[in-house]
């Protein structure tokens, strides 16, 4: 039998009454409760009496504890590098613990507590070229405080790691035959040839790896301040830069001007952490694996999941068009534009 999997695994069901006994039995927090969507856990917002949110996580009982651990570990550390990231806050059990273990359906999950963040989702913000610099300025700052983070848990045979990306191969049959699969293959055939090698020089540290526009928050007014980067559920050790590639694979066809939202993130991303050459002249090409890597892996989940394919593809159609802009006859612009931004910086 096959290993479990966060990606496989369902977590069991958990009713709102559940989970807010939960939340008052372990943590001593009590308010309005109501489930959030997840990808792999069980999540819950409360809003304590005071006004107070609050995240009330299970944990996908596939996850390994180090893994958890690692997540919590990397919150915590973060909190203490720079108090002033926005990112979510660990509350402690009564007990005075970092997570808490509970029974659901005879499965042992982890249940943590983490700060609520205000604020409009990136997705259903209109971007611009401050959102863009705000995003990249405030994504540099948090790897600068990870810098130093080191745990066991942080080295993950994740799937969504782009260094990963010559594993895709075996899931693209589940994209539909036509231009737009050879244009995967093709792409991923030549990563695996020429940038996979060049990836083990990079600088390594510990990375958000998943700051895509669910997992921001602006300020609801101008859409410029970033009040939040959430869900670390796919941080892991690698290659700093994958970081930045895996946030600009996102707005790879939004700004202005062509490829004007990743120039305004990576100009002020290299102002507060400047890339290395072979940072940057590999940074085109990591964007675009990242884009490979969602097309293979959603078109593959749709297919096991049919009843959730609308929500598990809804950045695949996205994917298609960056890719096809980063691998074909705006590939040199790309390249240019983003060396530009670094030496400006």
């Amino acid at each position: 039998m096959a290993p479990r999997d966060v990606l496989t695994t369902v977590v069991p069901p958990i009713s709102p009454e559940d989970a807010g006994a939960a939340g008052l039995r372990h943590f001593g927090v009590t308010g309005i409760v109501r489930e959030l969507s997840s990808e792999r856990d069980r999540n819950f917002h409360v809003v304590a009496p005071d006004g107070q949110g609050y995240v009330l996580k299970f944990t996908n009982p596939a996850e390994p504890q180090v893994v958890t651990s690692f997540q919590t570990e990397a919150m915590l550390h973060l909190a203490e590098r720079d108090a002033t990231l926005p990112v979510p806050r660990v509350v402690r059990t009564l007990e005075g613990e970092a997570q808490a273990t509970v029974q659901v359906d005879g499965c042992a999950m982890v249940l943590r507590l983490l700060t609520y963040l205000e604020g409009t989702p990136l997705h259903a913000a209109p971007a611009s070229p401050g959102q863009m610099r705000a995003l990249g300025t405030t994504l540099a700052r948090l790897d600068v405080a990870l810098a130093d983070f080191e745990h066991p848990g942080s080295r993950r045979d994740l799937l969504w790691d782009i260094t990963r990306t010559p594993s895709i191969r075996d899931r693209l049959h589940y994209v539909e035959a036509g231009p737009r699969r050879r244009m995967v293959e093709r792409f991923v055939a030549r990563f695996a040839e020429e940038v996979a090698p060049r990836l083990p020089a990079l600088r390594q540290q510990v990375i958000h790896n998943d700051l895509n526009p669910h997992n921001a928050v602006v300020d609801p007014v101008g859409h410029e301040v970033v009040t939040g980067i959430i869900d670390f559920g796919d941080a892991l050790r690698a290659p700093l830069v994958n970081d930045l590639a895996t946030a600009l694979a996102y707005h790879v066809a939004s700004g202005e001007t062509p490829f004007g939202s990743m120039v305004a993130m990576t100009r002020a991303y290299n102002a507060v952490l400047p890339l290395t050459p072979e940072e940057v002249n590999l940074l085109p090409e990591l964007v675009a694996a990242r884009l490979a890597l969602t097309i293979g892996i959603t078109n593959w989940r749709a297919a096991e999941y049919p009843e959730n394919r609308a929500y598990i593809l809804r950045n695949a159609e996205r994917a298609f068009v960056g890719l096809d802009r980063l691998t074909g006859e705006e590939a040199a612009t790309a390249h240019r534009l983003l060396h530009h931004a670094c030496q400006e910086g």
